[in-house]
């Protein structure tokens, strides 16, 4: 396609579709309007119904790129920044994408980004505002930033706070994203380790990414003092980021458990699961008696969920038993993708 923006009659095809139609919306994207408008006080009814409170509103705001390969990057687009407004406790409301694509990108595949966008906001909930699409010789492969709002009740916001003696929690799977983007890329390669049930597994965990829905459920019956959702880095990642600058450490048990792929995975790729991208993976943490109900109260939602360790005193501190952990350093896809290039090249 030509560079620059999109001839008007291709982007009007893109902004037919709006996802999900919230209260609130006075102007959204549209040829020759840059801008949407919102009525905050129709648009913040929502969050007070689903909380039943109707104390102060906060605005909440997410920005968050899509780079790494997958199948759908429009509904990872949305996911990955989806999960982290449902982190604070708000309910995703309003999302915009900005759509950079190479020359040799065609209007057929742009239009299928656009449309699992479309998709994933109606599931979730979320109105399309706007947003950009541009032809460009900057990128080599199509880059999607997604930027979303969302709106919280003052009492149910998440304080992002930890205590000694809070108990830390996962639910989901570790490793979720990473395992999607391995087998997309490894394709027919991945037989070779997998059998068609393990294949069909890792595929369906892969997909699951969205705990939009389960963090705000946790948030309204359980109000935990912290909600983080785990991305690039891993779990590790995740837990070093959270005591980033705070007085307290955590002390693991034990290695949290892996899915069986994701360990085959691992062996085959010589990476580390725990340091793997993992949106799909939220981390909580609580006191000890919620902590317990939080975990009889995901059973029936088939969610995994474990306790994996204790906050201490030992500040900024991440130990496995008597081991301090490394900071992160980097997300292991990067050393999982380059040895499957390896693998590839041998044959």
């Amino acid at each position: 396609m030509d560079k620059g923006k999109l001839e008007i009659s291709l982007l009007e095809e893109i902004l037919k579709m709006k996802g999900y139609e919230n209260v609130g919306i006075i102007s959204s994207g549209r040829v020759g309007t840059d801008a949407a408008a919102l009525n905050i006080s129709l648009a913040k009814q929502k969050v007070q119904e689903y909380y039943e409170d109707s104390s102060e509103i906060f605005l909440v705001i997410k920005s968050d790129p899509v780079t790494f390969p997958t199948s759908e990057p429009g509904r990872y687009v949305v996911i990955v920044n989806a999960n982290d407004i449902s982190c604070t406790g708000a309910l995703p409301y309003g999302f915009l994408a900005s759509i950079i694509a190479p020359p040799d990108t065609s209007f057929s595949k742009i239009e299928l980004i656009q449309k699992q966008i479309h998709q994933q906001c109606l599931d979730l909930g979320i109105s399309i505002l706007g947003g950009h699409t541009e032809i460009s010789e900057s990128v080599q492969s199509i880059v999607i930033s997604g930027h979303m709002i969302g709106f919280v009740t003052k009492n149910y916001y998440v304080p992002n706070k930890l205590t000694v003696g809070d108990k830390i929690l996962l639910v989901g799977e570790i490793g979720a994203e990473g395992m999607g983007i391995i087998i997309s890329e490894a394709k027919e390669s991945i037989k070779r380790i997998l059998d068609e049930e393990e294949l069909e597994e890792g595929i369906r965990i892969g997909e699951r990414l969205s705990l939009t829905e389960i963090a705000n459920i946790i948030n309204k019956e359980f109000r935990p003092v912290l909600i983080h959702d785990a991305t690039e880095g891993g779990v590790y990642g995740a837990l070093s980021e959270i005591l980033a600058h705070r007085k307290v450490g955590i002390l693991l048990n034990e290695e949290p458990t892996i899915h069986p792929v994701l360990e085959k995975l691992s062996k085959w790729l010589q990476f580390d699961p725990y340091r793997l991208i993992s949106s799909g993976l939220i981390i909580l943490a609580t006191d000890n008696h919620k902590a317990t109900q939080i975990r009889e109260f995901l059973i029936e939602y088939q969610i995994p969920c474990s306790i994996i360790g204790t906050v201490t005193s030992e500040k900024e501190t991440l130990k496995l038993k008597e081991i301090i952990l490394d900071k992160p350093k980097g997300d292991e896809i990067i050393n999982a993708l380059r040895n499957l290039e390896g693998i590839r090249s041998e044959r």
